[in-house]
């Protein structure tokens, strides 16, 4: 799957390592909450044993991409930790699409068919579909590149635990979620795939949005 020129860098180790999916999607989540998780909770949302948590956690603390503090004591025993993303700037590309997506609002008359429309474009580039290649994991994949930390849960929707625009969707979400929607159905387009029964749905779950595909999306090339 090629990648397309809005896909974050990976991210390494002290040591120079690139992170394994699981790392970076602990490490999304942990920068996304900005008033902090505790090891429990980054298990339950990530669907991970608190072993091996607390592995990538204590991983990331040592490379130095988290921080962690005591959490109040409300008992016998020690306290829990209270982890945090070490650095959290924004992204340098939020005040751009928060300006772009205002003037799509100002302007469109259809604001959210302009925000798909655009995303769709940016969709279609990420990637030439290999022969018998699965556009669910197609979408997956792009969607882990750019950024949004995705998991896939039992019901077959997508939860969004992280967002590289998150500012700028909760300013013009008519627009940017759209624009997120979009660069799904492109992906879906692709494949070969009837990206019209897709949606998503925006600050649906307490840790982020939820992604519904089309039913079974598979490549019928």
């Amino acid at each position: 799957m090629g990648k397309g020129t809005g896909a974050a860098a990976p991210r390494r180790s002290a040591g120079g390592r690139i992170h394994s999916s699981t790392r970076e999607r602990i490490l999304s989540l942990v920068e996304m909450r900005r008033e902090g998780l505790s090891l429990p909770q980054v298990a339950e949302i990530m669907g991970l044993h608190e072993n091996t948590v607390r592995s990538h956690l204590d991983a990331l603390l040592s490379d130095g991409h988290v921080q962690r503090e005591a959490a109040p004591a409300t008992g016998r025993g020690r306290p829990a930790w209270i982890w945090r993303a070490a650095v959290q700037p924004p992204s340098p590309f939020a005040a751009l699409a928060n300006v772009l997506a205002g003037q799509v609002a100002l302007l469109s008359d259809n604001p959210a068919r302009a925000g798909i429309e655009a995303g769709r474009r940016w969709g279609a580039t990420l990637g030439s579909p290999a022969a018998g290649s699965d556009a669910r994991r197609a979408v997956v994949d792009s969607l882990a590149e750019l950024g949004f930390a995705p998991r896939d849960e039992e019901d077959r929707s997508i939860s969004l635990l992280s967002c590289p625009l998150l500012s700028a969707a909760r300013e013009n979400p008519q627009v940017i979620c759209n624009v997120h929607l979009g660069i799904v159905q492109g992906i879906l387009s692709s494949h070969d795939v009837d990206p019209t029964g897709s949606r998503i749905q925006p600050f649906a779950l307490v840790h982020g949005c939820r992604l519904e595909l089309s039913p079974k999306p598979e490549c019928h090339r």
